[in-house]
């Protein structure tokens, strides 16, 4: 909240409640480790402000940091953070017998922070009032004043550093004794912190926890390779892929493990990961290589490019649209590339699947090549996903009020209805094919495939979509059943 005033004029501007957008195809959501912050629960940010307010400032311990920052600068607008981590516990500090004071989050960041409490019975203002004023390096500082006694505990949780922790249910509601003197002062120092890398268990959570956000459209792991080698690596991403390529919404943009370094252990570890999977899983993740050099206040730092191509992608989604091709875009907050690769080695990278990011001259850092790891045609072009993302996206939505209707010739006609308005919307912006819509797409959910002797309580929906560019039709089939929901099938 911020506000202004003038004599006889009070201004307050309040900002707006967000709420999360499922037809959005810009918003990202970010897994790995930060500095801070709740493990495991999806916070969702609208700014580099709000990343460092939630998260904490970059430490340099991690990647996810630098890529978040990378996704603003380059004019992403939303993101969702999991945090990532391994065994943690947050530093303390005894306050009273029955209070402590411990760190809002797991962690070694709070260790050493310090906690003055002043406590003063009364004064010339009023009545008896806590202040309290927390340090931790790092951070800024943060001041509490003018509490009453029973309140402190509740007015802390507004602190991004600290809370304060009742140490029996039955205790006192304050944590000032009764009895107390004029005035009493407590220096506390918080200790006992502790960090530990994130494990294969770990961020299998955070990527079944992501899978139930209905808004990121886009899913970066930058710190991944770092934390998870050889096979855990490998067999967490196709967990990942078996997690997302599912849903029909969102797209895995994957960096290559820092360990992979020369072209040949790219091309390799390229080939091995889609030599895993089949053409739908691949389908849902782009390999964006190589790592970037961006700002950071020691000088400049290797930030592996996930982040900043989500941001690119964002920034092209609100002037282009998502049935565009996020290439032959500049890349903002990095001044160079990691390694720059021979005309020859590029051509290697290129065939291997891997998107690159070339620095060409007079124009920058340009993300060069748009599709994804799968061999199929019609699934090769990150254009034509995201283009699927987004219908998929506006079927549910037209679709999921019809769950419950009961199965009839009215209710096939109402969801033809509704499908065909949000086909006919992206027909008029440019993203299908064709000079008329009958040859944009087609929507069939008839006795055709509707037959009586179907289950009554399933009503099933044939939608094909030609992409503007020239392919084949995306096919997706819609099953509607009052015991499953709404499913969404890519034929």
């Amino acid at each position: 909240m911020t506000s202004a005033a003038l004599p006889g004029v009070s201004l307050t501007f309040e900002r707006a409640a967000a709420g999360d957008e499922p037809l959005r195809t810009d918003v990202a959501v970010f897994l790995g480790r930060t500095r801070r912050g709740p493990v495991g629960v999806p916070v969702r940010v609208e700014s580099w402000n709000d990343v460092v307010g939630a998260f904490g400032p970059p430490d340099g311990t991690s990647a996810t940091p630098y890529a978040l920052r990378g996704f603003f600068e380059n004019q992403g607008r939303a993101a969702w953070v999991l945090r990532v981590s391994g065994p943690a516990a947050p530093a303390g500090a005894q306050w009273t017998d029955d209070f402590r004071v411990v760190a809002a989050s797991p962690g070694a960041w709070a260790n050493g922070g310090r906690v003055a409490v002043r406590y003063s019975a009364s004064s010339v203002a009023g009545p008896p009032a806590v202040t309290v004023r927390v340090l931790v390096p790092g951070e800024p500082p943060e001041t509490f004043a003018g509490m009453a006694p029973g309140e402190v505990a509740g007015r802390l949780t507004a602190s991004r550093l600290i809370r304060v922790v009742p140490l029996r249910p039955d205790g006192p509601a304050s944590p000032i004794p009764a009895g107390a003197p004029l005035s009493l002062a407590w220096d506390l120092t918080l200790t006992g912190g502790t960090d530990s890398p994130p494990r294969r268990n770990d961020y299998a959570d955070a990527v079944a926890a992501q899978a139930d956000l209905p808004e990121p459209a886009l899913v970066a792991l930058p710190d991944l390779g770092a934390d998870l080698t050889g096979t855990d690596h490998t067999d967490l991403v196709l967990e990942l892929l078996r997690v997302v390529a599912p849903l029909l919404d969102r797209l895995v943009l994957l960096d290559v493990p820092p360990d992979v370094s020369t072209v040949d252990e790219v091309a390799e570890w390229t080939r091995a990961l889609a030599g895993l999977g089949d053409e739908v899983l691949l389908a849902a993740v782009a390999v964006y290589h190589p790592p970037l050099r961006a700002p950071s206040p020691d000088g400049l730092r290797t930030v592996p490019a996930s982040g900043h191509v989500a941001g690119l992608v964002a920034r092209l989604d609100a002037e282009r649209g998502a049935a565009h091709t996020p290439a032959n875009a500049t890349l903002l907050d990095a001044v160079d590339i990691e390694v720059e690769y021979p005309e020859a080695q590029q051509v290697r990278l290129f065939d291997a699947g891997v998107d690159l990011v070339r620095c060409l001259r007079g124009r920058g850092l340009v993300v060069w090549g748009g599709r994804t790891l799968s061999p199929d045609p019609r699934r090769v072009y990150v254009a034509h996903r995201r283009l699927l993302h987004l219908l998929v996206r506006a079927i549910r939505r037209a679709a999921a009020p019809l769950v419950f209707e009961v199965n009839s010739a009215e209710l096939r006609l109402a969801l033809v209805r509704a499908i065909t308005s949000v086909l006919l919307e992206a027909f008029r912006t440019g993203a299908l094919a064709g000079s008329r819509p009958e040859d944009a797409f087609r929507v069939v959910c008839d006795e055709s495939n509707n037959p009586p002797e179907q289950d009554p309580g399933q009503v099933v929906c044939e939608v094909e979509v030609a992409p503007a560019v020239p392919m084949e039709f995306i096919a997706l089939r819609l099953v509607l059943g009052q015991d499953r929901g709404l499913e969404v099938i890519e034929q």
